[in-house]
């Protein structure tokens, strides 16, 4: 029996608390209303770009570590993306060998060749034009760049840019051994920074300069000499631009890997063995003087 001495609680103030907490439960188990399914949680594309001539074959394990493998398959030229929201590992095969490799989610990543033509996955979706980063950041053994300023044939007058400088060696080695200016563009902050580091090391800062910067919009127009340690599609993309940008008779010296449509401007070439007894290709080119 209800007391007539108290007041009955209005019955909108029933409902609105029926609705409250209707409402908790659905932010508890992450339900959106309307939709009656759980929220995305929060992920990132993840790419992997095929730039070798032949069809890769993979598996991707996306969902941690009790998640089946998934296999895949990736035409040459072709792009595979995916939705992660955690690192997850790819499995390939390159020749006889079973390779493995750990993809971050929101990152670009390519299969290509390396120097001995074996097919490996890398950091980067190289050479597109929507990507800054041209090539992975691989040393340069001292011995190629000892061959490389070599085949350049620096003299005093010379104003040398290295497209993708890493540490800096080049750079530093030309300024070092033939006294010239030089300068190195890389896309990477930490590594402008080490050039910057060991240039002063190395007592030759006043003659050199390093910028962070996207190479595709470099400023190469003083340059006489353009060293690349890049991709063959990096330095395909790069070609228009030292085309337009370079003076006649500038040069361009390339670690690895020829630049098409050059032929008739090559200088002279050699290889390299390092001190790991791996072999080194060097091209050198010549802009006509007309």
């Amino acid at each position: 029996m209800i007391d007539p001495g108290r007041k009955r609680r209005p019955d909108f103030v029933l409902i609105f608390s029926a609705v409250a907490l209707a409402a908790i439960v659905l932010i508890l188990f992450r339900i959106i209303p309307g939709t009656g399914r759980t929220p995305a949680v929060a992920s990132s594309e993840t790419t992997f770009r095929n730039v070798t001539n032949e069809d890769i074959r993979y598996t991707v394990a996306i969902g941690g570590p009790s998640a089946p493998p998934e296999p895949r398959s990736l035409n040459p030229g072709a792009v595979d993306r995916f939705t992660a929201d955690k690192p997850f590992k790819v499995t390939y095969q390159s020749g006889d060998k079973t390779l493995f490799f750990v993809a971050l989610p929101g990152k670009p990543y390519s299969f290509r060749y390396n120097e001995q033509a074996q097919v490996r996955m890398y950091p980067g979706s190289h050479g597109r034009e929507d990507a800054v980063d041209l090539a992975p950041y691989v040393q340069t053994p001292m011995p190629v760049v000892e061959k490389m300023l070599e085949l350049a044939a620096l003299g005093p007058d010379d104003v040398l840019y290295d497209i993708g400088c890493g540490d800096g060696r080049i750079v530093i080695t030309a300024a070092k051994k033939y006294g010239i200016r030089a300068v190195g563009i890389d896309i990477l902050p930490r590594l402008v920074e080490a050039s910057r580091a060991n240039a002063r090391r190395e007592g030759v800062e006043k003659l050199t300069r390093f910028i962070c910067a996207d190479a595709m919009k470099a400023d190469l127009s003083e340059a006489t000499v353009v060293t690349l340690y890049l991709l063959p599609e990096s330095n395909d993309l790069l070609r228009p631009m030292l085309e337009r940008e370079l003076r006649p008779g500038a040069q361009v010296v390339s670690h690895g890997y020829i630049m098409t449509g050059w032929e008739r401007r090559l200088t002279g070439k050699a290889t390299v063995v390092d001190d790991k007894g791996e072999e080194h290709s060097v091209f050198a080119y010549r802009k006509p003087l007309s």
